[in-house]
C-alpha cells in the first residue's frame, strides 16, 4: 500500500524552489566553488567537499 509520500525535495533558501526547478546562481556558500553544487537540507547550497566534511545531506 503506498501512502503517497514520495522522498522530499530540498528547496533554495533564496527563491524557494526545488533544487530541480532553482535558476540562482549555484556555488558553495562555504568555499565559493561552482563545481558539483547541491542544495541540502537547510537550503544552502554545498559543494561535494564541503558536503563531506560538514556531514550534509542533499535530496537523493
Amino acid at each position: 500500500m503506498s501512502t503517497g509520500t514520495g522522498k522530499a525535495q530540498y528547496r533554495c533558501a533564496q527563491c524557494e524552489m526545488p533544487e530541480a526547478q532553482c535558476e540562482c546562481d549555484k556555488y558553495c556558500c562555504l568555499c565559493q566553488t561552482v563545481l558539483d553544487v547541491r542544495v541540502c537540507q537547510d537550503g544552502l547550497m554545498y559543494c561535494d567537499a564541503c558536503r563531506t566534511a560538514c556531514d550534509y545531506k542533499t535530496s537523493d
